[in-house]
């Protein structure tokens, strides 16, 4: 898979061993199918058993109120690098870093598995190190792929399994807003449901599967068509990449809210996510969860794995008009989720970290302050276009405008019409939550994303 091996392994008898690179391995997947499966199923197990015992990985120190040092850990999470965190806050996590000759307040501390120990390095180069962030070809990609949630990573296997040169770009790894998300249960297929992260993981090791080249965390800084029809992208490690067309599958970012303060404690009390890296900084402590969708009451039943204090802060006084009824019933008969209907977040304080929410009645007016380990803020979206110019039209939101929209925008030259998720810059597709006018569910992006392929083959000729 490119990445440094996380295991090492001695025959106890005779063996013969048969070693097989990258490109060998990719021919087994594709063109030998039983043993593929096989391969894939092991690398599969392989992460999960890592995850699932005792297996310590890459060991990271920090204090649990460190910006740096949760920004590591959910580098490493989202791409499933397996990775221990010692918090230094702790007289026992502080004696175990004090074995490395380092200093012993500049964090994170990341200590590699040959005890080699990286005082505050970039997240660049710890993934660079573990083989997540990979260096970009020079040669002409067919299809590039910016943003890998649920429909970059559907475009991503459709593209490549249908034999387009592929590469998928994110700034963090694969998930996106669905990364996020502790349990899916109305995606079908899974009726047991199964976490965001774990979708994406599968399904970036399909994309890998079928020849997708993956690169991350790499961001777009800027878009431009050139006079040969091609696009470059310029990237924030200062690659450019030249591909033919590009799917734009940025989705969106979740809104902040305008509390005094709130900025202050971002990964130090206030977050925006609500995985096992937030949730293990609040166990048995209340927190304050502020949002009324799915995303909202998927973090609350979560969380209430890790703490009894588990708020539900909604302004209205109806949670199922902007949750599914499902999770809407699971949630109110949940013992450990109180819901605070009629409220907002009105004040944050703390020192270093977070410490207490003082929350305001809409209707009376009322406040009380209350002790929070944690804030975690889910109020809608806008999306993750900033990135490119005038010449790609967009609603007044910010999401992209594709097909009849674009056609319909004034922006569009061309004598054809444009394909169906085509924007106003011929060859730029977009697909998934940063489209005007889509629906916001999984199953949905990952279809957008199979679309915008279909659309790239009209665009290429290649349809078939």
């Amino acid at each position: 898979m490119g990445r440094p091996a996380v295991a090492s392994a001695k025959a106890i008898g005779d063996v013969e061993a048969i070693r097989v690179n990258t490109e060998g391995l990719h021919e087994l997947m594709i063109c030998h199918s039983t043993i593929g499966d096989k391969i894939i199923r092991a690398i599969y197990r392989r992460r999960e058993l890592t995850e699932e015992g005792n297996f310590k990985g890459v060991a990271v120190y920090g204090p649990s109120n460190d910006q740096a040092t949760l920004s590591m850990r959910e580098l490493l999470y989202r791409n499933g690098v397996g990775h221990t965190w010692i918090d230094t806050n702790d007289e026992a996590g502080s004696a175990q870093l004090a074995e490395f000759d380092c200093p012993q307040d500049q964090f994170p501390v990341v200590v590699c598995s040959n005890g080699s120990a990286q005082v505050q390095p970039s997240i660049s180069e710890v993934a660079s190190r573990a083989g997540i962030q990979r260096a970009i070809s020079e040669e002409t990609y067919d299809v590039t792929i910016i943003g890998s949630g649920p429909s970059g990573l559907g475009a991503a296997v459709y593209a490549a399994s249908e034999g387009l040169k592929t590469l998928l770009l994110d700034k963090l790894g694969p998930g996106g807003q669905a990364g996020s998300s502790s349990k899916i249960e109305n995606y079908a297929g899974f009726p047991t449901g199964l976490s965001g992260r774990e979708l994406a993981l599968r399904s970036q090791l399909q994309a890998v599967k079928f020849g997708a080249e993956i690169t991350a965390p790499c961001s777009a800084e800027a878009v431009s068509l050139q006079d040969d029809g091609t696009y470059q992208i310029e990237t924030c490690l200062g690659q450019n990449v030249t591909t033919r067309t590009l799917i734009v599958a940025t989705g969106v970012n979740y809104r902040e809210l305008g509390v005094d303060g709130l900025g202050n404690f971002w990964n130090r009390g206030v977050y925006y996510a609500a995985t096992r890296v937030e949730a293990v900084l609040c166990k048995d402590r209340p927190v304050h969860i502020i949002g009324g969708g799915n995303s909202a009451g998927q973090a609350a039943m979560y969380l209430s794995q890790f703490t009894d204090e588990v708020n539900l802060v909604i302004r209205g006084g109806d949670l199922t008009k902007s949750m599914s009824s499902y999770l809407s019933d699971r949630v109110v008969t949940n013992p450990r989720i109180k819901l605070r209907k009629h409220t907002e977040l009105a004040k944050v304080s703390g020192s270093d970290r977070l410490e207490s929410v003082t929350l305001k009645n809409n209707q009376s007016g009322d406040t009380a302050t209350e002790d929070s380990s944690g804030v975690f803020i889910f109020i809608g979206a806008k999306p993750y276009t900033d990135f490119l110019d005038e010449s790609v039209a967009k609603d007044k939101h910010g999401f992209i405008l594709a097909g009849a929209e674009a056609m319909q925008s004034g922006k569009w030259t061309l004598d054809r019409s444009p394909c169906a998720l085509e924007s106003t810059s011929p060859g730029l597709f977009t697909s998934g939550d940063c489209r005007s006018g889509t629906t916001k569910r999984v199953a949905f992006a990952i279809g957008d994303g199979a679309l915008a392929v279909t659309c790239v083959h009209e665009f290429l000729g290649t349809y078939t």
